[in-house]
């Protein structure tokens, strides 16, 4: 149980640095750094609800809804020191990525969040083979395209709220995200069946 714990947490605190490395760089660069977050997820063996949703069997997936609260922990705790080193850029990024997330409509989140899980999972499913390639093309992918990823949300959520600025509009917002790349993560192995080597 211990390192279910440990793992779910780092896991988040592994995307909450890369969160905070896109808050600070921004653009494309930004995007290809925070692939940093989920090579590092892949080589440490981390507990990624995003990195586990498509592959855990299905009689295993209750799983994911401990892990996936253990990682928005390890994204409050990243959340803590990025607070420290947000500036007035950082801040703005901020500042659009909630703007975007708070225009969104609930059906729209869920739909976007979908295209996440796809890229997360045939990223990872590339890591598992031993090609990274796919992890350092498709996070900047999901990203320039605005898809959410429900765990680098959380990240930015905390971020916002230690900031100043909470509404309750994120819970709605954060759940839509968490059941869009649950979905997304699963189509993979839905669409290539047998050839889908978990």
């Amino acid at each position: 149980m211990k390192p279910f714990i440990s793992l779910s947490i780092f896991a988040g605190l592994l995307i909450g640095i890369a969160g905070l490395v896109f808050l600070h760089v921004g653009g494309l660069g930004g995007a290809v750094l925070f692939a940093f977050g989920l090579m590092t997820v892949s080589l440490s063996g981390s507990l990624l609800f995003t990195g586990k949703a498509g592959y855990l069997p299905y009689k295993e997936s209750l799983q994911l809804l401990p892990m996936v609260l253990l990682n928005v922990v390890g994204c409050l705790a990243m959340a803590y020191i990025g607070y420290y080193s947000m500036n007035e850029n950082s801040l703005a990024t901020l500042s659009t990525i909630m703007a975007a997330r708070e225009a969104a409509s609930w059906y729209g989140l869920i739909v976007t969040s979908i295209g996440t899980g796809v890229i997360v999972t045939l990223a990872l499913y590339g890591s598992r083979k031993g090609n990274y390639l796919p992890l350092l093309y498709g996070v900047p992918v999901f990203i320039m395209c605005g898809l959410p990823h429900c765990i680098a949300d959380a990240f930015y959520y905390w971020e916002a709220i230690l900031n100043g600025d909470f509404a309750m509009w994120m819970v709605g917002a954060w759940l839509c995200s968490v059941v869009g790349n649950w979905i997304g993560c699963n189509l993979p192995r839905w669409f290539m069946g047998e050839k889908f080597e978990m």
